[in-house]
């Protein structure tokens, strides 16, 4: 027989998956606003910004109860913390998404470069993530972790694309320093996703990896290139 408490929990856990759900959808809107100059898409990101962000403080309200409710311990109470500190980082990809979808109207060049790549993997990224906190999937979570460093590496590509741009034509460096600026969110989204993913690693092992240095990005790009095709 289901508890109060296991239901209290299942609402928070819920929640948490909705606001997910919400930042998938505003990321995927804010692309298509980019790609497509459908300025009215960028309203539609800002209405579903305003979502999460109400999404959040039920969550938070919610978990700040339990907790002084229930005293929970051991795994609850790592799924109430790691819960919490998730759905900051839930919060921060709706506020990038809505950054995105800004500037789309101010980016006046057609060649993208690795930006639509970026985003598809980015929206990967977080799918994965949610699907890794729905299941509790730690050797999932780890793949996340790689799968990061090709969206620091298309970053760095844009930025050198950038550059090239600039130096063609000075004249457009405004409307190139908002694609920059773009691609930056999409890389400081695939951080948050690999965020969530190490607090899974906490809620189902206690360990907390935010921190260890063998998953640190400089050894994971080490290990990669050492790993066979």
């Amino acid at each position: 027989m289901t508890t109060y408490i296991e239901n209290n929990l299942e609402n928070i856990r819920s929640k948490f998956l909705l606001m997910g759900q919400f930042a998938t959808d505003s990321l995927q809107i804010a692309m298509e606003s980019l790609l497509e100059g459908d300025i009215q898409k960028a309203k539609i990101v800002r209405k579903k910004d305003e979502e999460i962000d109400n999404l959040e403080n039920e969550l938070s309200a919610s978990v700040t109860s339990h907790l002084s409710t229930h005293a929970p311990v051991a795994t609850d109470l790592r799924l109430l913390v790691s819960t919490m500190k998730a759905s900051h980082e839930i919060e921060r990809i709706g506020d990038e998404a809505k950054a995105i979808a800004r500037r789309s109207k101010n980016t006046a060049i057609h060649d993208f470069n690795k930006i639509p790549e970026m985003g598809e993997i980015a929206l990967d990224m977080i799918r994965d993530a949610l699907s890794v906190f729905a299941e509790f999937d730690e050797a999932k979570a780890k793949n996340i972790w790689t799968t990061d460093l090709e969206v620091d590496q298309l970053n760095s590509d844009n930025m050198s694309f950038c550059q090239d741009l600039v130096n063609q034509d000075p004249t457009s460096a405004s409307s190139i320093f908002e694609m920059l600026f773009i691609s930056k969110s999409l890389e400081r989204i695939a951080d948050h996703a690999v965020n969530i993913s190490k607090e899974v690693v906490f809620m189902a092992t206690s360990r907390d990896v935010r921190h260890a240095k063998e998953f640190k990005k400089s050894k994971l790009r080490k290990k990669s290139l050492n790993t066979p095709k």
